[in-house]
């Protein structure tokens, strides 16, 4: 990971595979639109044009107390108006993560993942402005295990802003599996795949140009401990 770059942290939690996706898995952990579940719903606890309602189930799903609750969604406000949380709620610190998650002590399931490409990759994303108004990750001596790789679609919708699409959601997998049968391998607990970044690259090479209008990344996988 020491010649990788952060490209930064998210709370997720693995999500039931779609019925419609061919592969042996038993769940996926993504951080690709339509294929995750990430903390926080910004809906609920930062935007002002939901309904309050929204806002008071939420607190009541997370169990809350009301000052609990109140103070969570300051230091939501506090991150992503300095820039350490973005739209996507890619936070740019582990240790901000790791705050947050002081808030989901009565929810399951939830991860802190770390994103990471090669520094080539990064300076492209730079110049293309992902992290002029959100910032980028900063590397943390925080222990870290390596779960796998993904690949991600990239896009920039302005002011800073971006979406990820995980190359799961076109069923991609299945290109790769035909084009690279001996060399592609997915974990049955998470769908990452059990390959080194060169040959995720390789994969990535090959699937451009299909499904979602992107630009298909390679990423390293890296579970932060909660405790």
């Amino acid at each position: 990971m020491s010649s990788m770059k952060c490209f930064g942290y998210y709370i997720v939690r693995p999500v039931t595979k779609p019925a419609y996706l061919k592969l042996d898995v038993s769940c996926l952990l993504t951080v690709g639109n339509d294929l995750s579940d990430t903390f926080p719903d910004l809906t609920k606890c930062f935007w002002v044009n939901y309904p309050k309602s929204e806002r008071i189930h939420y607190k009541e799903r997370l169990q809350l107390t009301d000052d609990e609750f109140s103070d969570f969604c300051c230091l939501i406000s506090e991150l992503f108006n300095t820039g350490r949380m973005s739209p996507d709620v890619r936070f740019s610190r582990v240790e901000d993560a790791l705050k947050v998650c002081e808030y989901l002590k009565n929810a399951e399931g939830y991860k802190i993942i770390g994103l990471f490409t090669s520094s080539e990759i990064f300076e492209e994303f730079k110049k293309e402005g992902f992290f002029t108004v959100f910032r980028a990750g900063e590397e943390s001596s925080i222990p870290c295990t390596f779960l796998g790789c993904d690949i991600l679609g990239s896009e920039n919708v302005g002011n800073g802003s971006f979406c990820l699409d995980c190359y799961l959601v076109n069923s991609l997998n299945e290109e790769i599996a035909k084009h690279f049968e001996r060399e592609y391998r997915v974990d049955h607990e998470t769908g990452l795949m059990n390959n080194i970044f060169s040959e995720v690259t390789k994969f990535c090479e090959y699937i451009q140009g299909m499904g979602e209008p992107v630009m298909w990344t390679p990423f390293e996988v890296y579970e932060y401990n909660k405790a």
